[in-house]
């Protein structure tokens, strides 16, 4: 009482002013904050799967998960290339092998696109998306559902099916041996997308695409759908038009972009790589498929690069002209195959 008195400004010895309550007051009630903190135990997390909502834990809707115990107020969106089909789930589902979700918060497996192969047996029927070694005998079928398939039917000898080419009646199908989808620019776009052919029609917002027809300022591009494309040099990837304001306006696609035959070749004689490698296995620089000089050659539609490739599938691998003005005139170019399950296919980040 008497430290409190002192403290005061002009109190007298033996006198009890109202300040020195108050200052009282405040020291009991810090003193209580002290020990109540001291044995004070924080709310406990929410789970994982759940999220917190007020003074509740709430399940994660699907198309999100929430990994650990948490003080969040929400999940998180399942990445693209996977999906969650039930609510309070702690990990998203990897799409099948091939296989990619548009966008993120994927709630069902139906979401993922890629290459589906059908074999019909006696005991039902059987599902493929990855490669394969089906046991096929007479009386079965294989039919592609999406995407392009190769079908091996022992040594050398191999057949490409899609929906639109089914395996002629005449194939021993007792011969198979494997079936493997064809990875190209069907599902993901290389480069800035020129030669995507994929039938894609959603915008990044979420917004179908509008028919080519209907676009008044491509009078001369009417292919009658509405897949996505890269019709010009100014796009980065393939696009499409949605409604505007008042003209109809370009907005890019969601699809993922390549990296199966970019950094690998997905083939033996690596037809589809399209990679940057432009240097030969000898060390020589490539000449630009473009010029004619120091070597004069038929395949300048290739491109105005000077990147490895197999025009046509004619070489056992990617080659190039070479900036030798004599020899060697061309040469084969290094390129790794990619490898299942180690080499990823699609990057699905915004280029």
């Amino acid at each position: 009482k008497q430290w409190y008195q002192r403290r005061v400004r002009g109190s007298k010895p033996g006198s009890f002013h109202f300040l020195t309550a108050l200052n009282m007051n405040l020291v009991l009630s810090l003193t209580l904050l002290v020990l109540v903190g001291a044995v004070y135990t924080a709310e406990e997390p929410c789970p994982p799967g759940t999220y917190s909502k007020g003074e509740n834990c709430v399940m994660c809707p699907a198309g999100t998960y929430q990994p650990t115990d948490s003080y969040t107020a929400h999940c998180l969106k399942c990445p693209r290339g996977t999906y969650a089909s039930a609510k309070g789930s702690k990990k998203c589902r990897s799409c099948p092998e091939n296989h990619f979700t548009y966008f993120d918060s994927s709630e069902s497996a139906d979401a993922c696109v890629g290459p589906v192969l059908v074999v019909k047996k006696n005991g039902g029927v059987v599902r493929l998306t990855a490669e394969s070694y089906p046991s096929v005998n007479r009386g079965d079928s294989i039919t592609a559902i999406r995407g392009s398939w190769s079908i091996s039917l022992g040594g050398e000898t191999s057949i490409k099916i899609s929906p639109d080419v089914p395996l002629p009646e005449e194939v021993d199908l007792s011969s198979v041996t494997k079936v493997t989808p064809v990875i190209t620019n069907e599902y993901c776009y290389t480069g800035t997308g020129r030669d995507y052919q994929g039938k894609a029609s959603l915008t990044e917002y979420g917004v179908e695409c509008m028919r080519w027809d209907d676009v008044s300022s491509m009078p001369d591009y009417n292919p009658g759908h509405n897949h996505c494309r890269n019709l010009g040099t100014w796009s980065k990837q393939p696009y499409c038009f949605i409604g505007g304001d008042m003209d109809p306006r370009a907005v890019p696609c969601t699809i993922p972009k390549c990296v199966w035959d970019e950094e690998c070749k997905s083939t033996d004689d690596g037809v589809d790589y399209l990679g940057p490698e432009n240097v030969t296995a000898a060390g020589w620089g490539c000449q630009n498929w473009s010029d004619d000089y120091p070597h004069p050659h038929s395949y300048n539609n290739v491109g105005n690069h000077n990147m490895c490739r197999n025009p046509g599938g004619e070489e056992s691998s990617p080659w190039c002209y070479t900036e030798a003005l004599t020899f060697p005139i061309w040469d084969y170019c290094t390129i790794r195959t990619c490898e299942p399950g180690k080499d990823s296919r699609y990057n699905y980040d915004k280029p």
